[in-house]
């Protein structure tokens, strides 16, 4: 569970846009592998959880972003 905790752990000090789209690749990436699958539910759950979290912390940047504005996405 030690690697889940260091994913919580940079999710709380991510600040950048690309800095959450690197930890966005990791988690996926964790999540595919066969360490994610031996642990508990709870556990997968938790790792979830972040990816979630981290999604929403995303969409904060979306409205700060002015290529989307000037490409229209």
């Amino acid at each position: 569970m030690n690697l889940s905790g260091e994913l919580e752990n940079r999710l709380k000090v991510a600040q950048g846009k690309f800095e959450l789209l690197r930890l966005r690749e990791d988690i996926t990436t964790f999540m595919e592998s066969p360490q994610f699958q031996q642990f508990s539910q709870s556990d997968k759950n938790r790792v979830e959880d972040l990816l979630v979290e981290l999604l929403a912390k995303e969409e904060q940047y979306k409205g700060c972003d002015p290529l989307r504005t000037i490409l229209g996405y």
